[in-house]
């Protein structure tokens, strides 16, 4: 890997003064509301809106267009836009996405050359000079390669369990499909069984006759079969996590367990919900592996660039891939090759993210071959060089941190048209989510998910093997020596083309009993079974054929029964998707049994590795797979109970059987050393909290990280989401990416630590998150998530100020909101969502809700300048019927009629009232006075004092 400098400065702070340390809140037993400081929903209060006072279809379409040119003529030209500006000459967008403007707020407030930005640059930039001259006599140490880390932290020398099986065959029965005449033997066949076998053996012969002929008679999938998955719509709401991300505009599903963080979006669903959804993965279960933000594409827009070599060279228009290729539709099972990877890292730091096992998923997708498009394009297979290697090489639109994401297959393998390598449209008989490549993508039957790239836009035929960043860094195993990414060593192997993951490898996984589950001891009593059920997929096409399950740590085992999806054989031999297996084993041999274990073969008898083998990337983890029973007796009632631990839970996830290494712990106990002596106050890391100036709290140490954001291999968008924050997840989502040496750069950012009224504060935000619960489902307001209201009218109240109605989503009737508390408004705009505060004037009461609500906004009107309000200027502008993003409520006062008023959780009772009104603060007053004015028998004393501006 090329010498990468990652350069650590730090700018020198003196830390917080005793005074202020002295005067700090006391964070855990006072209020948490405080103006100006960042709250829960991560705004100011009283700083409600900061910053703002300063016909023919592709006609249409071909207008927007235009009109989009100019004004990026306009600005290329140096001339200066505005909110309203950019609202007017907005592109299209899909039917069913988002609005977004593809330009950011900072940009048009702060990097225009507006009078006021040019004069605070003169200053920042006269500022800056003063700093660098004194830089100029501070020397600067070389930084520390990561082999070269490694080498100083380093020390130099460096029977059968038949009686477990259930005696009741029913229930196979029951489960698999018909497979022609399995008529059982009459009583005298049945008896002679009965002199040779006891009744659990009887019932798995019967079980393995039911399994042969259901296996005899698996149907062929001729391409043109049709999802069994229906209603696949995008999700409504969007997730907080997202809104100060890139992808912003993107709804994503709640069921789905973020192991990167915020962003990018690297997720996968819990196991028991997983395997619940059936054989074929609903599009909200599939797993996500993103690299960087997800590129915002256009059906009507992109174009496809395929060059076959010799000037051949084509561009397809997705309508062209659509409707001029025959499309084929199967059900194919992707697997990222670090699926299970958190075990790994529980034995050692690998370079990945904490993966548990549920980084699989099984779909149908829809499009025609690669081979047809290559062809299509020019390439001629009779000129091709039988001595002669060549590859085909996919790139897509994104631009993740390290250059856009490319890789390649054989030219052969996509040739060949058993393969089944699709240009794959669609998912599920739904159009692509934005998360798994919207409009177009690669899948390549049998392959590990890294080769199936999203959002293509290149194809190109190639005599040497790919060559780009994520090629060649990412997807590889590597022998256990290599322990970094630079040093010949590593440079050498990573090149190696053997060291590349491609056909997936065999694996198995138990889903039930689940991570957590219990299993009353009383059920043995009763003679009870239990039913063991999971997963199990190979790569390269080929059918898992045999899984066993042991219950004594691998010294005997158990049949399993396979159940496969609905036609799962292509060419007549070709298995691209998984299987779910499942065993009836008694209660009371789960009650004595050491631990289950699964393993599973394939066609060339092959089996899993009972040990894990560790790699530098965390790749390819397919060792057995073992949940732990422990008997515990945590009941009201005494009742002793079976839990269930499995190795390891997805992302931050603690509570499974295997615990950190010993090396792992002494490498902790060294991360957690050696920081200075300055304490930091929560108003002290919170105003850090941008590009030019950013500080992380890590386990309640200060780093800043500003010097990092240019080089971060996660990207700039990674770290600023927790920038000048005091979150317990900054902590978590640092710890279950980072390895050993991301560890040692952060550990060169460290400043000091939190004072213990700062750290208390982190520990009360962490219980407040988890306490946090979701609202019933006719109301609209989420604490958690985005949904989409629409703009229905506009009318003007004064020149310059606006009453807006917004309907609620469909099947929502209620706003939930109560009196004094506020909502909030998200626009996505080109880096992060655009949210402001604000209080309806309508409804007041619950009389009053009628799926509507209102809202009176100032707008603050561009001038020579400045650009305006961008929100307010937002609304003013944009077409009626257009959707906007609605989250809440937020506020920590409430007011329930009669004086009685709840702050902060606690409830207050005042007869008497005053209110001092001005600005925004205008309509929570008039909430309120209008709720104790229209509320019969309320006696309520309010005063007001009229703080507004007189302009």
């Amino acid at each position: 890997m090329p010498s990468i400098p990652h350069r650590i400065v730090v700018q020198r702070h003196p830390g917080s003064s005793q005074q202020d340390i002295e005067n700090e809140p006391d964070w855990a037993d006072n209020r948490e509301h405080r103006i100006g400081y960042i709250n829960r929903q991560d705004r100011k209060p009283g700083f409600t809106h900061e910053g703002d006072e300063r016909d023919d279809e592709s006609a249409f379409e071909a207008k927007a267009l235009e009109e989009l040119q100019n004004l990026r003529s306009r600005i290329h030209s140096g001339e200066l836009v505005n909110f309203r500006d950019i609202i007017a000459n907005q592109e299209v967008h899909s039917q069913g996405w988002r609005y977004r403007l593809d330009w950011s707020e900072d940009w048009i407030k702060n990097v225009e050359d507006w009078p006021v930005n040019v004069q605070k640059r003169k200053r920042e930039a006269e500022s800056q000079q003063q700093q660098n001259n004194q830089k100029k006599s501070e020397t600067e140490e070389k930084p520390q390669q990561e082999h070269e880390w490694k080498r100083a932290t380093q020390p130099e020398d460096n029977t059968k369990h038949n009686d477990a099986y259930s005696s009741d065959v029913s229930k196979d029965k029951e489960d698999m499909p018909p497979a022609g005449d399995t008529t059982f033997e009459p009583e005298s066949e049945h008896q002679k069984l009965r002199d040779k076998y006891s009744p659990q053996e009887i019932a798995l012969l019967r079980s393995l006759q039911h399994e042969k002929a259901y296996i005899s008679q698996l149907g062929q999938n001729d391409g043109k079969r049709a999802s069994p998955v229906k209603n696949n719509r995008q999700q409504l709401s969007i997730d907080e996590a997202d809104q100060f991300s890139p992808d912003n505009w993107i709804p994503r599903s709640d069921k789905l367990v973020r192991l990167t963080g915020k962003h990018p979006l690297n997720a996968e669903p819990k196991l028991t919900p997983l395997f619940e959804a059936g054989l074929i993965t609903p599009n909200e279960l599939h797993y996500v592996r993103n690299h960087g933000a997800v590129p915002r594409l256009l059906w009507e827009t992109h174009k496809l660039e395929v060059s076959v070599g010799k000037g051949r060279s084509s561009t397809f228009t997705m309508d062209s891939i659509r409707n001029d290729f025959d499309p084929i539709n199967i059900a194919v099972s992707l697997a990222c090759d670090g699926n299970r990877r958190k075990e790994l890292n529980m034995i050692k730091r690998s370079k990945g993210f904490n993966w548990g096992s549920g980084a699989v998923s099984c779909a149908y997708w829809r499009g025609p071959l690669m081979r047809d498009i290559l062809l299509a394009a020019g390439l001629e297979p009779s000129t091709l060089r039988e001595d002669q290697r060549y590859w085909v090489n996919f790139e897509g639109a994104d631009e993740p941190s390290e250059g856009k994401y490319a890789t390649c297959i054989p030219l052969q393998s996509a040739l060949d048209p058993t393969n089944d390598v699709i240009l794959a449209y669609e998912m599920n008989d739904s159009p692509l989510p934005p998360d798994h490549g919207y409009p177009l993508r690669v899948i390549i039957p049998g392959y590990v998910g890294g080769r199936s790239v999203k959002w293509l836009q290149k194809l190109w035929v190639s005599d040497k093997e790919n060559d780009s960043h994520y090629h060649i860094w990412d997807n590889r195993v590597l022998p256990s020596f290599v322990t970094e990414k630079d040093g010949e060593f590593a440079e050498t192997l990573f090149r190696h083309p053997d060291t590349a993951c491609n056909e997936q490898n065999l694996n198995s996984v138990i889903v039930k009993p689940a991570q957590g589950e219990k299993i009353e001891v009383r059920r043995a009593w009763k003679g009870e079974t239990y039913r063991i059920e999971g997963y199990a997929y190979d790569g390269g096409g080929h059918e898992v054929q045999r899984v066993e399950l042991s219950l004594d740590g691998g010294r005997t085992w158990l049949y399993c029964i396979r159940k496969f999806p609905e036609a799962p054989i292509r060419h007549g031999f070709k298995f691209w998707t998984w299987v779910h297996w499942h065993i009836d084993v008694e209660i009371t041999h789960l009650l004595r049994c050491e631990s289950i274990t699964v393993r599973c073969f394939n066609v060339f008898k092959n089996t899993q590795p009972q040990h894990p083998s560790w790699n530098t990337m965390g790749m390819m983890n397919n060792c057995w797979y073992t949940v732990r029973p422990e008997i515990v007796e945590d009941r009201p009632d005494g009742a002793a109970e079976i839990l269930w631990r499995h190795p390891t839970e997805p992302g931050t996830g603690d509570q499974g059987w295997m615990k950190l290494s010993t090396e792992m712990q002494i490498a902790t106990a060294k991360q957690n050393a050696g920081t200075p002596g300055k304490q930091f106050t929560r108003a002290e890391v919170e105003k850090h909290n941008n590009e030019k100036d950013c500080w992380l709290v890590i386990n309640k140490k200060v780093y800043d990280v500003t010097s990092v954001l240019e080089w971060h291999p996660g990207g700039k968008a990674t770290i600023l989401g927790h920038a000048g924050k005091l979150h317990q997840e900054t902590s978590f989502e640092f710890e279950s990416i980072h390895d050993g040496y991301a560890w040692s750069k952060l550990n060169e950012c460290v400043l000091g630590t939190l004072t213990t009224k700062a750290s208390n504060y982190l520990a009360t935000t962490a219980r407040s998150v988890s306490n946090s619960t979701s609202q019933p489902a006719h109301i609209a307001l989420q604490p958690h998530r985005w949904v989409p209201i629409t703009l229905t009218s506009r009318h003007s109240i004064s020149p310059d100020t606006r009453t807006y109605t917004f309907s609620l989503p469909p099947g929502k009737t209620t706003l939930g909101l109560q009196t004094c508390q506020h909502l909030q408004l998200g626009f996505h705009l080109l880096d992060r969502m655009l949210i402001r505060s604000y209080t309806p004037t309508r409804p007041v009461l619950p009389a009053d809700e009628n799926g509507t609500f209102d809202l009176v906004v100032k707008t603050y009107f561009p001038t020579d300048d400045q650009p305006g309000g961008a929100m307010s200027n937002i609304l003013d502008c944009i077409p009626l019927g257009e959707q906007v993003e609605l989250r809440g409520p937020t506020g920590e006062i409430t007011y329930s009629g009669n004086g009685n008023f709840e702050v902060e959780g606690k409830k207050r009772h005042w007869d008497q009232v005053s209110l001092i009104l001005g600005g925004s603060g205008i309509t929570p007053g008039y909430q309120l006075l209008a709720r104790v004015c229209r509320t019969e028998g309320d006696e309520t004393e309010i005063r007001v004092l009229d703080a507004n501006r007189t302009e």
